[in-house]
């Protein structure tokens, strides 16, 4: 993988992490080898793609027409890139392409959210965005609510310690996992919690209102709610091909 734009030091290193935990939970045998001739890739929709791996060639990521990485053999991302950024290809490229269908349904957020982190984090460094002198720290006790299915949803939590149980309806669908974003489809949506989380052990988490996000969505508002939008967007269809 290579980088063409500023990049935090343990940036790379958290980005090959989440290659690795995305090819082990998708079945090797379910993807789909594609051959794309130059310039074929950018005009392929891929809305219905959950992930690609580069089997030989080069593809990236580019914004604004600015090239923002490059992916090389045995990198994987996610297919849909969404309205931030776009596929580019150097040359001929054969890939590996797999959908959500058969993807084991609570790995689903894990997937979606680190690699939607990853392209966030690297928006955050780029833009330069003066830290909140104030977080919203608060603290849960195992079997706490931190988020309530049906509630309205004004605000975003991310996990920083402990784990917590998703569930819908009273199932448990998923594990949200330190470091991830809880809450944020809903918020984006402009719908209720469709999930509620639990806390799974002792939690601590930072919330953030809607309204906190303004001085980095004035930076580069078109960059941030694209990118969020897109990563909703995402859990929504994924959510949608499980249950058909």
């Amino acid at each position: 993988m290579l980088l063409m734009v500023k990049h935090p030091e343990s940036w790379i290193h958290k980005a090959q992490t989440q290659q690795f935990f995305a090819l082990k939970n998708f079945d090797a045998g379910k993807s789909t080898r594609m051959v794309f001739k130059r310039e074929e890739l950018a005009e392929t929709p891929a809305e219905d793609w959950a992930l690609v791996r580069v089997v030989d060639g080069l593809i990236g990521l580019k914004m604004d027409d600015n090239r923002v990485m490059a992916l090389e053999s045995g990198d994987c991302w996610l297919g849909y890139p969404g309205g931030v950024m776009q596929w580019y290809q150097e040359g001929a490229v054969t890939l590996d392409v797999w959908t959500w269908k058969g993807v084991p349904q609570a790995v689903i957020p894990s997937v979606i959210h680190g690699f939607s982190d990853l392209v966030m984090s690297l928006l955050n460094h780029n833009t330069q965005v003066p830290p909140d002198p104030m977080p919203g720290f608060e603290f849960f006790k195992s079997g706490e609510e931190i988020i309530k299915e049906g509630e309205s949803a004004d605000s975003v939590y991310t996990l920083i310690q402990g784990k917590a149980k998703v569930t819908v309806q009273g199932k448990q669908v998923g594990v949200a996992k330190e470091n991830e974003i809880i809450g944020l489809q809903a918020m984006l949506l402009k719908t209720t919690r469709t999930a509620t989380v639990v806390a799974d052990g002792p939690c601590s988490a930072v919330r953030v209102a809607y309204d906190k996000f303004r001085s980095l969505i004035e930076t580069r508002p078109e960059l941030v709610l694209s990118t969020m939008e897109t990563m909703a967007q995402q859990i929504e269809r994924a959510n949608k091909r499980m249950t058909e």
